[in-house]
């Protein structure tokens, strides 16, 4: 039997470290921020695309890599006011925080924690930051002690980087793109085949990858989502003895494609004397509703 339950896993919006899949955008992204990383002539690294493409993914990958974590920080959520990075930074060092001193104490004691050093920052979510906050990240990267790395969504980043401030000074911008059905592909192959589950992976075809890049839309945070679901219903398939949906068919990835938000509408029963327990609408709603018990 294929194990559809510890295959699912493999999809959760979590990272491992010990995995990560390179598209041809992401292997490009990759590469210019470990070539920029550490580089004190570049202060400021933008990272933009669309939601979900894999940003935050290759931000705490080069964060908890070996040759970066000794010397990095990595803010998953923006802070609001200056002392929350202050703290993050005096805690990096190993020493005590006290919210009472003064920016110009805190400025004082980080120069002397740091100097001969460059500590890379990575922010997520960058877009929420307010001007306010991008010109004290300035100011701090104006110290040549701290690089910053912030990743954001496309619109929000292209608008940003348009600003004034931000126009003449040196930077890096690395933009993310989405994945192709060969990708998709690549990516489902060599994540099964790296856990030691290839049945599972030859169960996939371009045909079912072209499928999961009309839905999901090349999106790397919606495919995983799909792919976790469709597990999900193949598990279920197999423990129930559906024998006909322990293999991949136009059903169970538009029931995936539903479950997940992709599909807006229930197609029209078109046979009711199909004796098939899943082959229609009906049917197939209840299949998926009968899974979330299982979430």
């Amino acid at each position: 039997m294929k194990d559809f339950e510890a295959a699912k896993e493999f999809f959760k919006d979590t990272v491992d470290p010990s995995f990560y899949f390179d598209s041809i955008s992401a292997e490009i992204a990759r590469n210019n921020l470990k070539e920029a990383i550490g580089d004190p002539s570049i202060p400021l690294i933008f990272i933009i695309g669309d939601p979900g493409v894999g940003k935050s993914h290759i931000m705490r990958v080069m964060h908890y890599s070996s040759a970066v974590a000794a010397n990095s920080v990595l803010i998953e959520h923006p802070f609001f006011d200056p002392r929350d990075l202050f703290k993050e930074l005096y805690e990096a060092r190993g020493m005590p925080f006290d919210k009472n001193k003064t920016q110009g104490e805190f400025m004082d004691e980080l120069f002397e924690a740091y100097v001969g050093t460059l500590c890379t920052i990575f922010i997520d979510e960058a877009q929420l930051l307010n001007d306010d906050q991008f010109e004290f990240l300035r100011i701090l990267s104006d110290t040549k002690l701290f690089q910053f790395v912030l990743a954001m969504h496309k619109d929000e980043g292209m608008a940003l980087l348009a600003k004034k401030q931000f126009k003449t000074r040196s930077k890096l911008v690395i933009e993310y793109g989405n994945l192709d059905e060969n990708e998709i592909l690549r990516y489902i192959h060599t994540l099964f085949m790296g856990h030691t589950h290839g049945e599972i992976a030859m169960m996939f075809s371009k045909n079912e990858a072209r499928v999961i890049a009309r839905y999901a839309k090349g999106n790397f945070r919606m495919i995983k989502k799909f792919l976790y679901t469709l597990m999900k219903l193949l598990d279920y398939a197999q423990k129930k003895g559906l024998s006909k949906y322990r293999k991949l068919n136009s059903c169970l990835l538009t029931m995936a494609a539903l479950d997940i938000g992709r599909v807006s509408a229930i197609p029209t029963i078109t046979d009711t004397t199909d004796p098939d327990p899943l082959a229609n609408s009906w049917t197939t709603v209840l299949f998926v509703l009968s899974t979330r018990k299982f979430r």
